[in-house]
């Protein structure tokens, strides 16, 4: 397809021709100098042409054409390169099969991990599996391309994101999987899972549960420690009376000494156990050494109170003070925390307005004898829309919830646990609100909140909308006979609004604990004495391993805030000593590399998973001695198709150099011949 057009009506061309042929008749119809009629002739036609198109360009015309692109099918190599595969590198047979494909396919070669990146590789050091984030990237990179086919090496396994069965569903083009490793369940024995508090108080009793497995290992006996540093905390002899053998093992331990605590817990290893790395299991407890005061006021008595009172009393840093609001004269800012149950009306405006207004962190029980249009009035942060009736909801867990960590016993408890009652109406919840309950209707769980955090104004706030939960109490008890998933909720809830926010003008930020091939990334803060972020200074950071040598760095300035990437650092303990240059800010801590063990919790391959992608996606699965044959599938596959793109083009014919430099040459031309024939 060709075209031409032009944004003025084509009649204009006329006009063009006219003024061509008029100039090309003015100079040449009385030229008698030229005695060859057919030179004349010719000269004629090349004034014409100039001047001709010189007028047709004055119009903007366009040319309109059709181009055709050819877009070779693509071909996406992927190589799993964590340390489950180790054992299995496969980068040789993959480099075989990009260079033989590349002649009919676009080929695009990755590696990936926790993340995906470009080229295949022989180093395989990977801390993580993620498949969510693979299918992701390769959706947004090649999301309406000509995929032909994923050829993707790997063992099945994954220990980061989503099930990648649902994750793949995503994307359009057929899996062929390379299956990795052996499906065979070596003899090992492991700690499967550690469940802890990261914060605990001094001189207070903390939890520490551990799970215990063992494969092929039946008949032996193996001896479990918990080490505090080089002082060993607990010991017991395990007996494995199966192949596949589970125990849980329930540990309190005293935090006895302030700061950052790590703890060790290991199990013996057995004769032939190949994967040894998973028989032991680092933890980190922040000790802190703090007395907490807690307000709790209410005009009315309910059980609830009772319930919520109770979990307090246990924990010795917590001095507890109930109250009634019309007796409330103290000063409020004393207190750590206030506690408010229910908000009947307006007739303490004057205290409840200057609680909601002090930096005391808040946590509020929104229940029956609450004033709806008042509590909004006091805190703008819920507004619930009804007619202050109330009806059953049971909790249902957010699984995006992030403030602090929730145990599998307190998930199950959640299942389990009765209905309690919520206002009836409309929710609306400030934008940063997080929320850790939301409200489940017979089997519809709602957007509704049960229980929800916000730091907007740099005061933490809690809210539970409901009553009743006394009854979670109960029942917990009398199916397990203790309140374990009840007092962790209501401390964890108690303990995060009680810790305050670094408020000093020189800050840092960190990982206490880092898994081993993974950065260190330090992030700081400096405020000036209005609490207004500023970069002026420079700000250094000394690292001392356990040896005594000493790692100097500088941070980078950002815009408002300080960065530094240190690398990655072997496996150890470390501290270190960050200043701020020209300044008396300092702070000191400690760090620990820790090998990185999800990836060896679980060697078996999974290649009934990489099955089920291949199959669902419209692939095969292939073992490593069959990529020839893998090649060949592919080479002779429906998808193997040149896709032809075809694109309408418009541009300016005054763009188009080829005319210009014809017209040029015309004129030349023609001047040349006339000055050869003493024309002027």
């Amino acid at each position: 397809m060709f075209g031409i057009s032009t944004h003025l009506p084509f009649g204009y061309i006329v006009f063009a021709l006219i003024i061509g042929f008029s100039f090309a008749v003015f100079l040449y119809q009385k030229e008698d100098k030229i005695d060859n009629i057919w030179l004349k002739r010719i000269l004629f036609l090349f004034r014409f042409s100039v001047v001709f198109f010189l007028s047709f360009l004055l119009l903007s015309p366009l040319i309109n054409f059709l181009q055709k692109q050819n877009e070779k099918p693509i071909l996406i190599l992927v190589q799993d390169a964590s340390t489950s595969v180790k054992d299995y590198n496969i980068f040789e047979q993959l480099s075989e099969l990009e260079k033989n494909t590349a002649k009919d396919f676009d080929v695009f070669p990755f590696h990936f991990d926790g993340e995906l990146k470009n080229g295949l590789t022989n180093e395989i050091r990977g801390s993580q599996t993620n498949f969510s984030n693979l299918f992701d990237e390769l959706e947004s990179r090649f999301l309406n391309r000509n995929v032909a086919a994923v050829v993707m090496a790997t063992d099945g396994l994954y220990n980061v994101g989503e099930n990648p069965i649902y994750k793949a569903n995503a994307i359009n083009f057929p899996i062929y999987s390379i299956a990795l490793g052996d499906t065979i369940q070596q003899k090992d024995l492991l700690i499967k899972s550690v469940e802890y508090n990261e914060i605990a108080f001094l001189g207070n009793d903390f939890p520490i549960d551990v799970l215990i497995e063992s494969f092929n290992c039946k008949s032996k006996v193996v001896e479990f420690k918990l080490y505090d540093g080089k002082s060993l905390l607990h010991s017991q002899s395990i007996n494995i009376n199966k192949d596949e053998f589970y125990l849980k093992i329930p540990l309190t331990v005293f935090a006895k000494q302030k700061g950052l605590q790590k703890y060790s817990l290991q199990l013996s290893s057995l004769e032939n156990e190949k994967n040894k790395a998973n028989n032991r299991y680092e933890i980190f407890v922040d000790v802190l050494d703090s007395k907490y005061n807690i307000l709790l006021l209410s005009d009315n008595s309910h059980p609830d109170i009772a319930a919520f009172k109770s979990v307090l009393e246990k924990n010795k840093h917590y001095s507890t003070k109930m109250q009634k609001l019309e007796t409330l004269s103290q000063n409020i800012e004393k207190y750590n925390l206030v506690v408010l149950f229910g908000i009947p009306n307006n007739s303490y405006s004057k205290k409840l307005t200057e609680i909601i207004n002090s930096d005391v962190p808040l946590l509020f029980f929104v229940n029956s004898s609450t004033n709806l249009t008042y509590f909004k009035n006091l805190y703008k942060g819920l507004d619930i829309k009804g007619k202050n009736t109330m009806h059953e909801v049971f909790a249902s867990k957010n699984e995006n919830f992030s403030l602090f960590t929730i145990s599998s016993d307190l998930s199950r408890f959640f299942l389990q646990s009765p209905p309690i009652y919520a206002h009836f109406g409309n929710y609306k919840l400030p934008s940063v609100a997080k929320v850790l309950l939301k409200q489940k209707i017979g089997k519809i769980t709602t957007e509704k909140p049960i229980l929800f955090f916000e730091n907007s104004t740099n005061k933490k706030v809690g809210v539970f909308v409901g009553e009743g939960f006394w009854k979670w109490k109960l029942i917990e008890f009398s199916e397990q006979k203790n309140n374990k998933a009840f007092d962790e909720l209501f401390s964890k809830i108690t303990q995060y609004l009680l810790l305050q926010d670094d408020k000093s003008h020189f800050r840092i930020k960190y990982k206490h604990k880092i898994n081993a091939n993974s950065p260190i990334v330090f992030r700081a803060e400096f405020y000036n004495k209005s609490y207004e972020s500023i970069t002026k200074n420079d700000v250094s950071l000394t690292i001392k391993d356990e040896n005594g040598k000493e790692f100097p760095f500088t941070f980078s300035k950002l815009n408002k805030s300080y960065h530094l990437n240190v690398g990655i650092f072997p496996v150890g303990d470390y501290t270190f000593i960050a200043k701020v240059e020209g300044a008396t800010q300092i702070k000191k801590g400690t760090f620990s590399i820790t090998p990185f063990q999800a990836e060896m919790l679980d060697t078996r391959a999974n290649h009934q998973l990489l099955y089920n992608l291949s199959f669902q996606s419209g692939g095969k699965m292939f073992f490593p001695n069959q990529t020839e044959g893998l090649q060949n599938e592919i080479i002779n596959s429906k998808q193997n198709k040149t896709i032809i793109h075809t694109k309408k083009k418009v541009q300016e014919m005054i763009n188009i150099q080829w005319i210009l430099f014809t017209l040029l040459l015309l004129i030349c031309t023609e001047w040349f011949i006339r000055k050869y024939n003493g024309l002027y």
